[in-house]
């Protein structure tokens, strides 16, 4: 509910100082909702919108903040990651939105160290926030902390469960994931038969294949490991398995 009233243009984060910047930013953020179909050509001169605002006023976070947001929406993540550093940087008070989507733009750029600092940041400023802690376990994969990571997914799972959210689901996957490479293969093995919904993600393959074939050597079950085996052959192209998982898959 907060994050809708902040997209309506409500509840800023910083307060103007120029009135004709806060009648800019008021026009363009009429204008981004008008434009419920994303047309390229509007969201240009949204964009160019917010940026006036933050030329008639320097110290406009908000105004910063959406022209990065328009700029994403164009898929211009360059100049996406310029104005959400700048907004989180004159930012009076932390917000949600602008480290959230900074760190997801980071992601796109694989800087996983800056994504990690702005979910750490999330973390704590947004305890009871869980795209912090969903954000330092995604992170985890990258930066090799898959045990913190274990720990902050089962955060993230359960402020989502409270909060009845839609991530509930991509928490319990990216969980699935932590667990395999945790080599806790017995307990990621339900998960992923629980989550069956992202079989089309090429992960979803590699991790259950693997978990499957790693606990089927332990119990000698042969017929899991022919189901690893018919999911492992579903991995259309070999060479995203990570490099440091393409020795484990021993048939």
């Amino acid at each position: 509910m907060a994050q809708r009233s902040y997209f309506e243009g409500k509840d800023l984060v910083c307060e103007p100082k120029n009135e004709q910047a806060q009648k800019t930013f008021d026009s363009a953020v009429k204008i981004l909702h008008l434009n419920s179909r994303l047309e390229p050509k509007y969201l240009a001169a949204n964009k160019e919108l917010f940026f006036r605002a933050t030329r008639e006023d320097s110290t406009f976070c908000d105004a910063y903040f959406f022209t990065g947001y328009t700029a994403r929406l164009e898929n211009d993540f360059q100049t996406a990651v310029t104005f959400y550093y700048m907004a989180d940087s004159l930012s009076t008070r932390p917000s949600l939105e602008f480290k959230q989507n900074l760190a997801s733009t980071y992601l796109v750029y694989e800087a996983y160290d800056l994504a990690r600092q702005k979910y750490d940041e999330i973390v704590e400023n947004f305890p009871s926030s869980p795209e912090g802690y969903f954000g330092r376990a995604l992170t985890s994969i990258f930066l090799e902390d898959t045990e913190e990571g274990l720990r902050d997914v089962n955060k993230s799972i359960s402020y989502y469960k409270i909060n009845g959210s839609q991530n509930y689901d991509d928490a319990l996957y990216l969980k699935a994931l932590l667990l395999t490479l945790n080599e806790k293969y017995q307990e990621a093995i339900p998960l992923f038969e629980q989550i069956s919904q992202f079989k089309k993600e090429p992960n979803y393959y590699i991790h259950y294949s693997l978990a499957l074939l790693k606990h089927s050597e332990s119990t000698r079950d042969e017929k899991m490991k022919k189901k690893a085996k018919k999911l492992y052959d579903r991995i259309e192209d070999k060479s995203i398995i990570p490099e440091k998982l393409v020795p484990l898959f021993k048939f």
